[in-house]
């Protein structure tokens, strides 16, 4: 009866100790860093094995050499999902001698000592609130998101306790493993081959997969390998401006998974023709790169027994997919102000040939831009596209097809542009006659954005506007005061504001150059009232003042 009592009595405190979970503790660890139990390791759904130890302890020593390569090979099959903590149980041990410890025994894993909290974290175990506690090395689990505690796991010699744990682990960690891109989001219909002897099968993945229950794959060695096809996505004429620099030694690449997107033809270096490549992919003139729309870390992966491997996807090109987390480098901001394309709208009968200049409306200091037309070939041809400003505008940068007109430039270093300048110039050749306006249409979308770059990050939106007749006039209606832009020869111009009778209200004389012109008219004390402006006597167009 008492050997009934007492085998209850032990159930039950064996039951109360595995349902309680682990007190939050705060560590300073011996290099510096704080740590808290559920901030950075159980709510991150990360295993926790925690070694009581002290730094002058004969058993702890032994057991140092098989408790640092476990922890090699867990970090290795299970990259991310598990921390080793090392806590001195002794008031004497510092974080300096914790320090000098690791070094002496070769351990890479974190370790604290008095001074860094380590008797306080421990106390709750060495106090016997989940077993007794039986001297140093003691070794426990703290299970990812529940923190449920793992006490004394122990065996009759350092390698058996290093078994059991390694067991323990395998137990507790989740079997399926995670395709993410370099930012830990889940990456969609991912094809992963996996390849053995006589066994050769590729299945769909969408972010997690296990392959436990693989009855083929037990007992065997087998190799894992992620690959997805597809048009590339995210790539912008910016990663080419990205990747020039790192060519360059200007701005060098500082995170692994750039470096992997950069080398778009997949020659195991970044090098201008990468550059050549990503473009044609940018204008449409091809629709892949030679080695598919993404490359994963690692590229493939050899395991056995039905274990999985965890993938990293990269979209190749895409640089710039977000912030370089690998060196804790903050990211670029983006600052986006508009700026806006504008052309005179002009009525073109069959036949006719003419060169439209597309003028900047804002000052900016550029290092490439991208955009894209869409056009009616049946209503024109699209003969030329050149600019008198932009050095390396070469047949490269442009690409026609289909009625849709894609630009990509670039240039190191930037080149400053002043307001209204001449961008480019498209030539076209009505085929029937058409207005300018009803043919040059913007497309713009997020799989192409209208972007010009400026350094260090900035992006500035592009836009397109025309005006109709001679000139185009800023703001309408006005309040005596209003921008008059337009195209001309160069000399003088006399700009007359005349009322509904013919009245000359208003005059001024500017001195212009040839080509796109900008001047402030001040007028201010004319009535309010409906006025034509002349440009040496020639009609430019009709402003209302308020």
């Amino acid at each position: 009866m008492r050997t009934l009592l007492l085998l209850s009595l032990l159930l039950c405190s064996s039951a109360l100790y595995a349902q309680l979970p682990a007190p939050d503790f705060t560590i300073t660890t011996s290099d510096g860093q704080v740590r808290q139990l559920y901030a950075d390791y159980v709510n991150q759904q990360k295993l926790v094995v925690v070694e009581a130890f002290f730094t002058s302890c004969p058993p702890c020593s032994a057991h140092a050499t098989p408790f640092q390569n476990l922890y090699t090979a867990m970090k290795a099959e299970y990259p991310g999902q598990v921390e080793f903590l090392l806590l001195s149980t002794l008031i004497t041990d510092t974080n300096v001698k914790v320090a000098q410890y690791l070094t002496n025994k070769n351990m890479t894993m974190l370790g604290a000592g008095k001074d860094g909290g380590s008797i306080t974290a421990l106390q709750p175990y060495m106090g016997g609130a989940y077993g007794a506690f039986q001297g140093t090395p003691t070794f426990f689990i703290i299970a990812p998101g529940t923190g449920q505690v793992f006490f004394d796991i122990r065996g009759n010699s350092a390698a058996e306790t290093m078994a059991l744990l390694e067991a323990k682990i395998g137990e507790l960690i989740p079997k399926n493993c995670s395709v993410t891109d370099p930012f830990g989001a889940p990456l969609e219909e991912v094809d992963m081959n996996i390849n053995a002897a006589g066994f050769d099968s590729t299945f769909l993945v969408s972010g997690t997969y296990d392959l436990s229950e693989v009855v083929s794959l037990q007992n065997r060695s087998y190799t894992l390998k992620p690959t997805r096809d597809g048009h590339p996505s995210g790539l912008t004429t910016y990663d080419l401006v990205l990747i020039s620099k790192h060519i360059l030694g200007l701005e060098p690449l500082q995170c692994p998974w750039q470096t992997i997107a950069a080398d778009v033809n997949c020659s195991g270096s970044v090098t201008t023709f990468d550059i050549v490549t990503a473009r044609k992919v940018i204008l449409g003139i091809e629709t892949s790169f030679p080695c598919g729309s993404m490359r994963f870390m690692p590229d493939s992966a050899m395991t056995n027994n039905g274990k999985c491997q965890s993938f990293i996807g990269v979209n190749l090109g895409d640089v710039n997919a977000g912030p370089c987390t690998d060196s804790l480098k903050t990211p670029v901001l983006e600052r986006n102000v508009p700026n806006k394309l504008w052309f005179r709208d002009r009525f073109l009968k069959a036949g006719e040939t003419l060169t439209v200049p597309m003028y900047l409306e804002h000052p900016a200091l550029a290092e490439g831009f991208q955009l894209a037309l869409r056009y009616n070939p049946t209503k024109a041809e699209i003969r030329q596209i050149s600019s008198e400003i932009l050095p390396d505008f070469t047949k490269e940068v442009w690409h026609e097809q289909d009625g849709l007109l894609r630009l990509s430039w670039l240039h190191l270093p930037g080149v400053d542009l002043s307001s209204y300048t001449a961008l480019f110039q498209v030539q076209v050749t009505a085929i029937q006659d058409v207005w300018l306006s009803e043919l040059l249409q913007w497309s713009s979308g997020s799989d192409f954005p209208a972007e010009i770059y400026a350094p260090k990050g900035y992006k500035h939106q592009l836009r397109m506007g025309f005006w109709q007749g001679m000139a185009q006039i800023y703001p309408n209606p006005a309040q005596g005061h209003f921008w008059l832009s337009m195209e001309n020869e160069a000399g003088e111009q006399l700009i007359q504001l005349a009322d509904v009778q013919g009245k000359k209200v208003y005059q001024e004389r500017f001195t212009l150059e040839k080509g796109f012109n900008r001047v402030e008219i001040d007028c201010s004390p004319t009535p309010p009232g409906i006025y034509m402006i002349l440009a040496n006597g020639v009609p430019m167009g009709k402003v209302i003042l308020k």
